[in-house]
């Protein structure tokens, strides 16, 4: 049976998604009306905790961030 460890990041999307790119309603619905540059920083960060054997959960967004759950597959060595 795999096992696993879990940890959290949080993302600054003000870094990644400036807010005149964010438009939102009186419900809170927002959309995104463009993305310069922001999609390939997002997938960088994606990119560099997956070169690291890190899987991706869950992200929630946390008002202006993002928190986002990792997991690793605890890998050990098995004595026979």
């Amino acid at each position: 049976m795999a096992r696993w460890r879990y940890k959290s990041s949080i993302i600054d999307l003000k870094a990644i998604l400036p807010p005149e790119f964010i438009e939102c309603d009186e419900k809170g619905y927002c959309e995104i009306s463009g993305l310069p540059g922001g999609l390939n920083r997002f997938k960088g960060i994606l990119d560099q905790e997956g070169e690291s054997e890190w899987e991706l959960v869950q992200c929630q967004t946390y008002g202006d961030k993002l928190l986002c759950i990792w997991k690793k597959e605890v890998k050990e060595a098995f004595v026979s």
